[in-house]
């Protein structure tokens, strides 16, 4: 059988969440062609998937070694190198994917999500705020900007950016009731922290892959912070 065979088999496995098997597959593919660009990123993304983050940088690595211009891979390996709790070299890939695709809201937004996570809060601000003049309609980075401005005592100015955030909300989200994403963010800042370590899940990295790739299904993004915050209680 034939590596893109191999990569289509591995890719139907891998949207079902079937992340094992997928990995044999893309790794069949890869056997039989060592370059191909997909099965290595599905490689990549099954190893990011099961919580095997040497691996999945690995894999980012040789895929950034061939194709060095392209800010997705950056991106994926900036994730990576955060969730294995390296967020210096995490930031070195945002910094360059910002470079790569400077019109990119997401690659802004990725960027001071790490930078939050470092204390550099006016950096994240001046990030968020970025990413908002590219996509004003982004709630998440309304909301997320607003968590920051609290952080630095800019309490009138947070209350805006929330203000901003509320706005963006579809009116289903809207019934859910006090969790908003102000407070079900807060929680998910825990994420970071040993205790939370242990509740590394599907779901949660799921999100962060949002997160950091593209503007998240805000629906999808509520559900799951107000599972994690409901769960807390």
């Amino acid at each position: 059988m034939s590596a893109e065979k191999f990569y289509w088999q591995g890719k139907k496995f891998f949207d079902q969440e079937k992340y094992k098997e997928s990995l044999k597959h893309f790794q069949r593919a890869i056997a039989d062609d060592q370059y191909h660009l997909g099965s290595l990123f599905g490689r990549a993304k099954s190893y990011f998937k099961l919580g095997r983050f040497p691996e999945a940088i690995q894999d980012f690595d040789q895929l950034i070694n061939l194709v060095p211009e392209d800010a997705s891979y950056l991106s994926e390996r900036g994730v990576t190198w955060h969730l294995a709790g390296q967020n210096e070299r995490a930031l070195v890939d945002f910094d360059r994917a910002v470079e790569i695709e400077p019109e990119n809201p997401y690659r802004y937004s990725s960027r001071a999500y790490v930078k939050e996570r470092m204390q550099d809060f006016q950096g994240a601000v001046d990030d968020y705020t970025r990413a908002i003049a590219l996509d004003p309609e982004d709630a998440i980075a309304y909301n997320n900007r607003g968590l920051v401005e609290e952080k630095l005592g800019y309490q009138q100015k947070a209350q805006q950016s929330f203000k901003q955030a509320d706005a963006l909300i579809p009116p289903v989200q809207r019934k859910m009731g006090d969790e908003t994403t102000r407070t079900t963010a807060k929680n998910s800042e825990r994420t970071d922290t040993s205790e939370d370590k242990k509740i590394i899940t599907k779901d949660y990295l799921k999100v962060m892959g949002s997160v950091f790739s593209s503007r998240q299904n805000f629906r999808d993004f509520i559900a799951f912070v107000g599972s994690k915050f409901r769960a807390s209680k």
